[in-house]
């Protein structure tokens, strides 16, 4: 009977403990990030968007960070797609670059040193001529990097910024409609839970940043996306995951702050393997590390 009573007591204290440390932590902000525009669709995803971020009933005037192809014909290359950009930046959103070759959506380790230096070049340019400062931060088509692509960032003076979060929008299959967009997202804050209470997030400004990845060219998005905004807040308090009072980011520079922080650390919520690994190692046939750049 000692034993049993010490035994409970024991677990008491720890829960005790472990409830006041999570108590103690910052809560987490999402970042909103969008890749792969600005889009060109007739039905203007890009627009609603930016209307929605800017009007709805969460957080009104939510501020996010745009990876564009800059200038690829069918979106920052037009004169339709530099307006475009134009707009997001004068509504307070920044741009970062995705792509800056007018071949479009490549993967940076498929270019050459020259051709990527080249196209990192040209997209700050292009991002520049519209929204004037240097362009801070890149994101490579299909989140695939490697050493030299890192390399290459850093002698243009840009960082690279992944994601903790997808909403899994960036692969349309004949149909854009997610059905588990809910409980994809439950399972993806799970985990930034676990995380936050390993204490693995970094602490920017008293908040916990956690950068979420969506897509602008994506309609199906377009159309939800305050139903978006709605289930991070509501599927974060399922999961016990606190969140700042203002849930997502309201200003460039607190944004920006926080994206650098993230860039500098190089690690995030993952639950697979990270997309650097080399595709011989995620199936286990050469050795190596399947969760680099995880937490």
């Amino acid at each position: 009977m000692f034993v049993i009573a010490r035994s409970l007591f024991s677990c008491l204290l720890l829960c005790s403990a472990a409830g006041a440390m999570a108590q103690s932590l910052p809560p987490v902000r999402f970042l909103l990030t969008f890749d792969d525009g600005p889009s060109l669709w007739t039905e203007s995803p890009t627009v609603k968007i930016l209307q929605q971020l800017a009007h709805n009933p969460v957080m009104p005037g939510v501020k996010a960070l745009f990876f564009v192809q800059a200038v690829h014909k069918d979106h920052g290359g037009s004169d339709a797609g530099r307006s475009l950009m134009q707009d997001t930046c004068l509504q307070g959103h920044v741009l970062g670059l995705h792509s800056g070759s007018p071949r479009g959506h490549i993967p940076h380790p498929r270019f050459s040193a020259a051709e990527l230096a080249e196209s990192l070049l040209v997209g700050d340019a292009a991002i520049e001529a519209q929204c004037p400062g240097a362009v801070q931060f890149v994101r490579p088509p299909d989140w695939i990097y490697n050493d030299a692509t890192l390399a290459a960032y850093k002698a243009a003076h840009i960082e690279m910024v992944q994601a903790d979060i997808s909403v899994n929008d960036g692969k349309i299959y004949g149909w854009n409609i997610s059905l588990r967009r809910r409980s994809h997202l439950h399972n993806g804050l799970e985990k930034v839970a676990q995380a936050r209470l390993a204490g693995q997030l970094p602490e920017v400004d008293g908040v916990l940043p956690v950068i979420v990845a969506l897509h602008d060219t994506n309609r199906y998005t377009a159309e939800h996306m305050t139903e978006y905004l709605h289930m991070l807040v509501e599927e974060s308090a399922a999961v016990d995951l606190p969140v700042a009072s203002g849930p997502f980011y309201a200003d460039a520079p607190s944004l920006s702050r926080a994206a650098h922080v993230r860039a500098q650390k190089q690690l995030y919520v993952c639950a697979g393997a990270a997309l650097s690994t080399p595709i011989a190692v995620r199936f286990g046939l050469v050795a190596g590390d399947p969760k680099k750049d995880c937490f």
